[in-house]
């Protein structure tokens, strides 16, 4: 199952994606393994409602959920932590509301940078080099699922 966690490491077109390895498992395989295995299938590969292209982070940035934390902590500190009654929370949002759309705009011209911390620099360069090499043909898809798998979810 540790490699499930690189499948949005790969491309977005589930061409890539080796289904022949979720069709044709061993029978003696833990029924752990293999409902996990029809779950990723039937919600994530095979699906229509959830098609590749909207989970893969194939070529992307690695993104975490620190600033969805930052942003939360942020708003629970202008809230004093949801105590505020609906027409000041109701302020409170329009305020955030506006400040995000100026976010964006700096976003999109380039003069707002997102800071991250070098662990994670470094495990973007790493995947930015094993997708060189995919594209390039020099790594098989398994090959980068596998690599990817330990880089973003190391086992211990």
């Amino acid at each position: 199952m540790h490699h499930g966690a690189a499948l949005p490491a790969g491309r977005t077109h589930h061409s890539c994606i080796p289904r022949a390895g979720i069709q044709a498992l061993p029978d003696n395989v833990d029924p752990r393994v293999s409902a996990f295995v029809r779950y990723v299938d039937d919600t994530w590969i095979s699906s229509q409602l959830w098609p590749a292209s909207c989970w893969s982070a194939f070529q992307s940035s690695v993104r975490t959920n620190n600033d969805v934390e930052g942003w939360h902590n942020r708003l629970n500190r202008q809230t004093r932590a949801g105590k505020l009654d609906f027409y000041q929370l109701a302020a409170t949002l329009h305020d955030e509301a506006q400040y995000v759309q100026v976010q964006a705009v700096l976003v999109s011209e380039g003069r707002l940078r997102r800071y991250q911390k070098r662990k994670y620099k470094d495990v973007q360069g790493k995947l930015n080099n094993y997708w060189q090499q995919y594209t390039d043909g020099n790594l098989s898809t398994s090959r980068l699922l596998r690599k990817s798998a330990y880089l973003i979810a190391p086992q211990e």
